[in-house]
């Protein structure tokens, strides 16, 4: 099925705005625990591990960063 791409409404098409919402690195953060847990859990201590633990607390640091300094 070929989709007509002039046919979609604007409403439903997200604004590219260049604002970053920081639900955003709050939600990827949660998934980064979790999956670091679980590689975890699964291969003990590894270079996986401790690359996803730099990743998800980059992601935390950036979440608070984004709340503290918002942007006007």
């Amino acid at each position: 099925m070929i989709l007509n791409v002039n046919s979609l409404k604007s409403m439903t098409m997200v604004s590219m705005d260049g604002s970053i919402e920081p639900i955003y690195f709050l939600i990827i953060s949660f998934g980064l625990t979790l999956l670091t847990y679980l590689v975890f859990k699964k291969n003990g201590k590894s270079i996986e591990v401790y690359f996803l633990g730099i990743m998800t607390v980059l992601f935390y640091v950036s979440y608070f960063i984004l709340i503290i300094v918002k942007p006007s």
